[in-house]
């Protein structure tokens, strides 16, 4: 009998204990996951140091196995889900191997040195939700966040983008929300630096 992959929910400060997780693991692998563009070419990566148009990302740990970076929505509550051990199983059906894009390619092999999180609050009555996940690795480092770069980089809650460029990822905020809290702050578990 094969089980049910888990409903993505938007990871919050109270439920963040798989961010600390995902320290110390060896990348092996990332396969993005996409919906079929209309024009029916396929997905070739992104340019100006950000990948994007993205349902989510299969980070590979090897032996660890894979855990899925996406969207999650619950009402009024927006952020980045993370299925721990579980590949991404949704509506983006195609995939990209994205380990050949030379900016991942550089970090196969290497270990997460560090988590950064950088928390939100999309609605009024929401808890503070991540939406924005910095991986560290011993040189640089990659983020994964929610929104979209077409036509220019800005929120969107139910896309991802990849950020390589690091002042690109620092200046990014989502302006499409009310409040937000503090930028790349701690998590129980572990201090986050920029």
């Amino acid at each position: 009998m094969t089980q049910e992959p888990s409903k993505p929910t938007p990871i919050t400060r109270a439920n963040c204990a798989t961010l600390a997780s995902l320290k110390g693991t060896q990348l092996s692998g990332v396969t993005y996951h996409y919906l079929p563009p209309a024009d029916g070419t396929h997905y070739a990566g992104g340019d100006k140091g950000v990948d994007h148009m993205l349902a989510a990302v299969d980070l590979d740990f090897g032996d660890r196995g894979t855990t899925a970076i996406t969207w999650a929505m619950a009402g009024e509550l927006e952020g980045l889900a993370i299925l721990d051990r579980q590949s991404y199983s949704g509506i983006g059906t195609e995939t990209f191997d994205a380990a050949a894009r030379e900016a991942w390619r550089e970090h196969i092999g290497e270990r997460i040195t560090a988590i950064g999180a950088s928390w939100h609050k999309s609605g009024e009555n929401c808890p503070e939700s991540l939406w924005a996940l910095r991986l560290s690795f011993a040189v640089g480092s990659i983020v994964i966040a929610l929104g979209t770069d077409y036509p220019h980089l800005d929120y969107q809650p139910d896309e991802l983008v990849v950020l390589f460029d690091t002042s690109l990822a620092r200046s990014y905020k989502p302006r499409a929300v009310k409040r937000m809290a503090s930028l790349w702050s701690p998590f129980p578990g572990g201090a986050i630096g920029v």
